[in-house]
C-alpha cells in the first residue's frame, strides 16, 4: 500500500464494470485488500455479457472522461490505442446532424477514444490486475448488506455464490461500495435497514436500439471518422451512429426515441435506416458488410437517485456511477460521468490526514454531494433534449420550456457560430460547466437568432478542415 492513509483492512465493490474497476483501482492503495462482486463470470477477453445489456451498442469516452481516466492509469490511452482503439478529434473526425443542422467542423485538441465497451473494459481491467492485488469474485450475487449491532455502520455483505451448488456466505468489509449500475437494489437494502429510501427522479423517453457491426470501408472514401444523425424535435424521433472501433470496423447504430423502436430483422432494419431525416446514414452503410447479427436494447428513462439529499446514511458505504444517476444513452456521457465521479473519490481519499484510520463521519454525505455535482451536467443536458419531445414523461422543472428553446438556438447556432459550437462541445465533455452557455456572448447570439438574424442553414454535411482550429473562446467560463 503506497497510500497516505490506511483506512482499513477490507474494501468490497458491486460491480465489475468501468465504475467498479476504476473505483477498486483507487481503493487498493487505501485498504489492505479489496475484491470486485460480479454476477457475471469475466474472462481476459473482450466479450459482452450479460450484465452489461447495453455493451453491444455505441460508446464513447469524452474529454473530462479521458483525462479522469488517465490520472487514475497513467498511460492508460496510449496502451489503449496501440491495442486498436481509434483516437480522433471530435470537433473535425465527427460528422454531426443535430438540432437540425450539420455542426461547425474544425481542428481542436478536443480528442475522444471510439472503441467497443467490452474492449475497453477487458483494458481496464487488465490494468487493474497489473497495477494493484485486487481479487475479483466473479460468478457472485449480493443479496444485502450486512449491518452492525448498533445500526450505524455497513460491514460487509451476504453473498450468494452462483456456481457449486449456490451456496451463500458472508464477506466482512470496512467500506461497500455499490457501483452496480442502473438497477442497484440499494434503496431496497437501505429500506430493509431502517434507512429512508432516496427520492427519485425519472425522465421517461423510452428509446429502443438496434446495433450490428460493420467492416469499415478504406478511409479516403469519405471525409469523416464518426457520423451522429439526430431526429430533430418534435417529429423526428429516429438517429443513427457510426463509430470506429477496433478491428478496423464499424458498430452501426439505428435508435428511435419515444417506443419507435428500430426492428431487429435485416429488412426491416434497412428500411428503418431510410427514413432518418437525412439521408447520409443510409448512403454509407447501404454497400458496407455487415459482420454480426442485429442486437437489441431497451432504455426507459433518465433516472436521478438523490442520495445527496438523505439526511442519514450509514457509515462504510458509497454509491457511484448509473447507481445513482443514469442518462439516456444517445448522448454518450454516461462512462465519462463514472470516471469523474471516481475520479473525485480519489481526490477525497488523498485528502485525508495521513493519520486517518477510518473514513470521516460525514464521507459519505460529502462524496454524495460530489457525486452529484458531477451528474447536474449530464443530466440538465440529457434531459433539456428529450424534453423537446412533447411526449416525454416526467416532471417538468419550472422553466424548462424557456431552457429548451434556448437551447434550440444554442444547437442551431453551432453550424455557423465556432465560438459557441466550442462552448457547446467543452460541456458535452465535461471540460466546462452548463455556465459557459450562457456566456453573455452565447447569449446575444441566441437573442439574434431568436430575432431571426441566424444564418440560414443548410441540408449539406460539412467537410473536414484543416489549419482553422477552435483554438480560443472570450474567457475560461
Amino acid at each position: 500500500m503506497n497510500s497516505q492513509a490506511g483506512l482499513g483492512s477490507h474494501a468490497v465493490v458491486i460491480g465489475g464494470s468501468l465504475a467498479g474497476l476504476l473505483s477498486a483501482r483507487v481503493l487498493s492503495d487505501y485498504y489492505d485488500k479489496v475484491t470486485i462482486i460480479e454476477r457475471d463470470q469475466i474472462g481476459d477477453a473482450p466479450e459482452p455479457r450479460h450484465g452489461v445489456p447495453q455493451g453491444r451498442h455505441v460508446h464513447v469516452i469524452f474529454g473530462g472522461g479521458a483525462n479522469a481516466i488517465e490520472s487514475l492509469l497513467p498511460g492508460f490511452f496510449d496502451e489503449l490505442v496501440a491495442a486498436g482503439s481509434v483516437p480522433l478529434d471530435f470537433a473535425n473526425d465527427l460528422a454531426w446532424y443535430h438540432g437540425g443542422v450539420w455542426k461547425l467542423r474544425s481542428e481542436s485538441e478536443l480528442i475522444s477514444y471510439w472503441q467497443s465497451r467490452p474492449f475497453l473494459e477487458a483494458h481496464i481491467r487488465r490494468r487493474v490486475k497489473q497495477d494493484t492485488d485486487v481479487e475479483f469474485a466473479h460468478g457472485t450475487e449480493v443479496l444485502q448488506l450486512v449491518q452492525s449491532a448498533d445500526k450505524q455502520r455497513i460491514t460487509g455483505v451476504q453473498v450468494k455464490h452462483l456456481a457449486n451448488g449456490g451456496g451463500t456466505s458472508t464477506i466482512d468489509a470496512d467500506l461497500v461500495v455499490d457501483a452496480s449500475g442502473r438497477n442497484s437494489p440499494l434503496p431496497r437494502w437501505l429500506e430493509q435497514l431502517g434507512y429512508q429510501k432516496p427520492e427519485e427522479t425519472n425522465v421517461d423517453i423510452n428509446i429502443g436500439y438496434s446495433s450490428r457491426i460493420y467492416e469499415r470501408p478504406p478511409d479516403d472514401s469519405r471525409d469523416w471518422q464518426i457520423m451522429g444523425l439526430y431526429g430533430t424535435p418534435p417529429h423526428q424521433k429516429r438517429t443513427g451512429y457510426i463509430f470506429p472501433i477496433e478491428g478496423q470496423r464499424w458498430l452501426v447504430t439505428a435508435v428511435g426515441f419515444l417506443k419507435d423502436y428500430p426492428p431487429d430483422d435485416e429488412e426491416a432494419w434497412l428500411e428503418f435506416a431510410q427514413t432518418f431525416e437525412l439521408p447520409d446514414f443510409y448512403e454509407a452503410i447501404e454497400d458496407v458488410k455487415p459482420v454480426t447479427e442485429l442486437s437489441a436494447f431497451r432504455f426507459p428513462s433518465n433516472r436521478w437517485r438523490r442520495y445527496d439529499r438523505l439526511t442519514s446514511f450509514p457509515r462504510g458505504l458509497l454509491v457511484l456511477g448509473d447507481a445513482v444517476c443514469s442518462f439516456n444513452p444517445v448522448y454518450g456521457q454516461g462512462m465519462s460521468a463514472c470516471a469523474l465521479q471516481v475520479k473525485a473519490l480519489a481526490d477525497m481519499l488523498a485528502g485525508l490526514p495521513r493519520e486517518a484510520k477510518d473514513l470521516p463521519t460525514d464521507f459519505a454525505k460529502r462524496f454524495a454531494r460530489q457525486a452529484a455535482k458531477i451528474s447536474a451536467t449530464p443530466w440538465l443536458l440529457a434531459t433539456t433534449s428529450d424534453f423537446m419531445y412533447p411526449e416525454t414523461g416526467g416532471h417538468r422543472p419550472f422553466g424548462t420550456n424557456l431552457l429548451t428553446a434556448y437551447i434550440r438556438h444554442v444547437f442551431r447556432l453551432c453550424a455557423s457560430d465556432k465560438e459557441v459550437c466550442l462552448r457547446f462541445y467543452h460541456v458535452l465533455h465535461f471540460i466546462k460547466g452548463p455556465a459557459a452557455l450562457f456566456h453573455p456572448y452565447v447569449m446575444f447570439q441566441v437573442l439574434k437568432s431568436a430575432l431571426g438574424f441566424c444564418p440560414q442553414r443548410s441540408s449539406k454535411r460539412p467537410r473536414k478542415v484543416t489549419g482553422t482550429k477552435f483554438d480560443k473562446t472570450r474567457d475560461a467560463g
